[in-house]
């Protein structure tokens, strides 16, 4: 009888364990597809709103202790309020957050991602929510490399999936100027092909790779950059000119029109009674984004 109660409680204590490690949101494994066509009224029924994020890209998303925090995540927590449900993030790479949106773990994602061809192919967006840019960073007084053009021949790291990896490793949609189909005009590059292309999980990690002279440049967004640039003044610096200009959008499964409006029409509800700008001044100080 003993035994058997301790096998009870051991069972019980690794249920717990389980429940708290899904509802912290560090995995997927809770999901498993289903949400690409939920409806507004079936996301107010279901009781909660499931977000995709990659945590690990401040000031846009990432943790203090056990709590999501960041820009794209108190408009998340808005948008759940708003409906009138819990809010239950799921963490993983950038790269999950992209497929996990368009199969269904996820109603939304939002992750600072940029749209292009090929990713509306599987997912929808809303209209843009975010201006930045694509950066690149560098040791400390390198004069190698001055501009995009002095890349040519480099070890270039980025974080996987993301656009500076595609730029790094010259995919047709990202690294070349485009004709006004939106077609890759192959003999006119934005940037000198790099030798090699290393992905890292994060772009904190991409840059300690570059401090440890493993890549010699790192491209990645203008924002997280200066935040993890600023924890290395010494070691590291950001090129003054991007490469290019990028826009954000938040997405949701391709087809699910009615809930890509439904949040365009709660951010222009949120310009409307001063919470986007609250937020945004919040995680960048003074801006012009609107």
């Amino acid at each position: 009888m003993k035994k058997k109660t301790s096998v009870i409680l051991i069972v019980a204590a690794i249920m717990i364990v389980s429940l708290t490690a899904c509802f912290a949101g560090c995995g997927d494994t809770s999901k498993e597809g289903g949400l690409t066509s939920a409806s507004i009224d079936q996301i107010k029924a279901s009781g909660e709103l499931v977000v995709a994020t990659s945590a690990n890209f401040p000031p846009f998303e990432y943790k203090e202790g056990s709590k999501f925090v960041g820009w794209d995540m108190e408009i998340a927590q808005y948008f759940a309020d708003k409906l009138g449900v819990e809010l239950y993030i799921i963490d993983s790479d950038f790269e999950g957050v992209l497929s996990g949106t368009a199969t269904g773990k996820a109603h939304i994602g939002m992750a600072g991602i940029s749209k292009n061809p090929i990713r509306d192919e599987t997912l929808d967006f809303s209209d843009d929510v975010f201006d930045s840019s694509q950066m690149i960073i560098i040791r400390k007084g390198d004069t190698r490399i001055q501009n995009a053009f002095d890349l040519e021949g480099m070890i270039v790291g980025a974080q996987s999936a993301t656009v500076g990896y595609d730029l790094a490793k010259m995919d047709d949609a990202w690294a070349y100027k485009l004709d006004e189909n939106g077609n890759a005009i192959l003999d006119q590059p934005i940037l000198g092909a790099p030798a090699t292309a290393r992905p890292y999980p994060t772009g904190a990690e991409a840059i300690l790779n570059l401090i440890n002279n493993n890549v010699d440049a790192v491209i990645l967004d203008k924002y997280p950059a200066a935040t993890i640039c600023a924890m290395y003044p010494d070691q590291v610096e950001i090129l003054e000119k991007p490469i290019f200009e990028d826009h954000y959008a938040f997405a949701v499964a391709e087809g699910n029109t009615e809930l890509a409006n439904w949040i365009n029409d709660t951010i222009a509800e949120m310009k409307e009674n001063g919470e986007w700008k609250r937020i945004t001044e919040k995680y960048f100080g003074s801006t012009d984004q609107e």
